[in-house]
């Protein structure tokens, strides 16, 4: 999935979640984030789980279309949806707090607390849901 629409998308969401984020975070970069996370994000998970199995190599486009299904789902939900909202602040509060924890311990810091991850809920977002289509896209060109 080295398709040059994919590595735009990954190196896009990395600038505006690193750089463009923190010093502007405004309408426009979440907007930007919520695109280029749908465009990239199946094609990066597929590669991910093609990699672990040859088997599953063999039906990347499938992947791609399941995860990009997936991704629409909860960006509609959570934005839609406050208990789907609450889910997703509470469940990646949880997968980042063990990586939280590592990083103050290689600092010579302590255990941190359990942090719930921002969710700005914006129906608005369900705007940008038309990107999912941009991985199985990918894929469907790469592999038929």
């Amino acid at each position: 999935m080295l398709h040059p629409a994919i590595l735009v998308a990954i190196a896009t969401w990395a600038l505006n979640d690193h750089v463009l984020k923190p010093r502007l975070a405004n309408a426009w970069t979440g907007k930007l984030s919520d695109v280029v996370s749908l465009a990239a994000g199946p094609a990066v998970l597929a590669a991910l789980l093609c990699r672990c199995s040859p088997w599953l190599g063999r039906h990347v486009l499938a992947l791609t279309a399941g995860f990009a299904l997936l991704l629409a789902a909860v960006m509609a939900s959570i934005n839609t949806l406050p208990e789907a909202g609450d889910a997703y602040r509470w469940g990646l509060g949880w997968a980042q707090w063990p990586w939280r924890c590592a990083w103050s311990w290689l600092q010579g810091g302590s255990t941190v607390p359990l942090a719930l991850v921002d969710l700005t809920m914006d129906p608005t977002d369900l705007w940008t849901l038309p990107a999912a289509v941009l991985s199985p896209w990918v894929a469907w060109r790469l592999h038929r």
